[in-house]
């Protein structure tokens, strides 16, 4: 496989975070007086984590009148500081989300898509699998990304295959993923297009996620034409848990059934850049909960780890957990780190890293993603090159395409520049991205949903807003 593959496979891909200044302008040029620039709270929040009351308005008169997309690309464009954060990115992409809510609010979804899909074209993009988040429930929920679908559906032709990943609410898991399971049985003909289900925003703990997993590899036992596998955003943002636990819950989605894990920067950042970056007390305690699951995690893989030289002192473990049972779960355990627990951290990456490659999942990298809200503090203490050192399964893609003024095209170039690798050796490491799809071994033939009895639907429940 020549380079070029890697350029035309991207297998991440957040709809809402498509959109370049200049498509942005083209979409709001005749409505942005009319748009609500405080959906979800965008303008409050976006005050308070900068500090700057923004006049989306003024903005794009100036760009109307001027044609300069300069004010408009420093307002939706999040760009690399070394102190940069998910709640600043995160803020950032509203931005666009106020855009595509005026569309969504008129029923409209070709606007929001069809230029998506022409500029991926463009770029010479042959694979995508877009995801996509609506936190309604019910109808509403199947109506929307029925439509989504069919589009993309649709719009695959003439060497551009297009499929879609439906964002589950994490606080529903199980009711969200029936929504899905009842919209594939009432439309047959969206099953080849809707391949996977996935869990972003605020990362979620994979023991809450565990019966979601045991379901989906029931209902691909009984209904092998038209399952769905998960992806999920795994240790992006977990400065609230420690070293540990974030690469506990890395291992742990994949032990479980994800069949792709998405960024995994604990997997590859050095801990001792992770706990120097920003905030305080960064890693250093986690809730009585996560230590309880790590101590278990630990006794249930002590062997393992002691292949790779982290030594678990059973009885130790034991007598503190005797100890936690009797505090609140959600009550904080300091537990600073010195030189010797940094190397043990090191060799959990290793085992776990070499793990995923015995499983066969898949990380999914995303380059400037993670260089931007990694609180990353240089391109020498890039995840990357960890991962790419290790034997694990990787795919680049872009996450957020728009709103990193990014291409796949630039995100591979990126990647031999920063790291110093040809274009040869990277497609020899990382392979063929395309034979990492979602669903590509359903047995039945296109168009067969399999299964259409009530086991494979059900009814659900999601609150809330459109989100990334």
């Amino acid at each position: 496989m020549g380079p070029r593959r890697l350029k035309e496979t991207d297998l991440h891909i957040h709809t809402v975070g498509c959109y370049h200044p200049g498509q942005l302008l083209d979409m709001a040029r005749d409505c942005y007086r009319r748009i609500n620039w405080n959906r979800f709270g965008f303008l409050d929040r976006y005050e308070g984590i900068f500090g700057v009351r923004l006049d989306p308005v003024g903005i794009f008169e100036r760009a109307v009148d001027t044609g300069s997309l300069d004010e408009l690309r420093e307002v939706s464009v999040y760009e690399y500081r070394p102190g940069g954060s998910f709640e600043e990115f995160n803020i950032t992409s509203y931005f666009s989300n106020a855009v595509v809510g005026y569309y969504l609010d008129r029923e409209e979804h070709e606007p929001i898509l069809a230029p998506i899909v022409r500029r991926h074209r463009q770029e010479g993009l042959t694979y995508v699998e877009y995801r996509n988040a609506f936190a309604t429930h019910g109808e509403e929920f199947r109506h929307w990304h029925g439509r989504f679908a069919r589009y993309l559906r649709d719009a695959s032709s003439d060497g551009f295959t297009a499929r879609y990943i439906i964002r589950l609410d994490g606080r529903a898991p199980l009711e969200s993923y029936q929504e899905v399971r009842q919209l594939m049985s009432e439309h047959p003909d969206l099953v080849e297009t809707i391949v996977g289900v996935d869990f972003s925003g605020k990362e979620i703990a994979p023991r809450q996620l565990l019966p979601l997993y045991e379901q989906l590899r029931a209902d691909r036992q009984r209904c092998p034409g038209n399952f769905v596998e998960a992806v999920v955003h795994i240790g992006e943002d977990f400065f609230d848990l420690s070293l540990e636990s974030a690469i506990r819950w890395c291992h742990e989605s994949a032990l479980y059934g994800a069949t792709r894990l998405a960024h995994c920067i604990a997997l590859g950042m050095e801990p001792r850049v992770a706990i120097a970056r920003r905030r305080e007390r960064a890693h250093q305690g986690e809730t009585v909960r996560e230590r309880r699951d790590q101590i278990e995690y630990d006794l249930q893989h002590a062997d393992d780890l002691a292949a790779y030289g982290v030594q678990v002192d059973a009885d130790a473990l034991e007598r503190e957990q005797r100890d936690l049972e009797t505090r609140e779960e959600d009550t904080w355990v300091r537990w600073p780190y010195d030189g010797s627990r940094l190397q043990d951290v090191v060799r959990r990456q290793d085992y776990v890293l070499d793990d995923l490659a015995r499983l066969g999942t898949v990380i999914e990298t995303c380059p400037t993603s993670n260089l931007c809200i990694g609180g990353v503090p240089g391109i020498e203490h890039h995840p990357f090159g960890r991962l790419y050192a290790s034997e694990a399964n990787l795919a680049i893609c872009t996450d957020d395409p728009g709103i990193f003024d990014t291409t796949l095209s630039d995100e591979v170039d990126r990647v031999c520049e920063w790291f110093q690798v040809s274009p040869e050796d990277l497609a020899a490491r990382v392979g063929d991205p395309f034979a990492y799809r979602l669903a590509a071994t359903r047995t039945m033939s296109t168009g067969d949903s399999g299964c259409h009895g009530s086991s494979c639907r059900g009814d659900g429940l999601l609150e809330g807003t459109l989100q990334r």
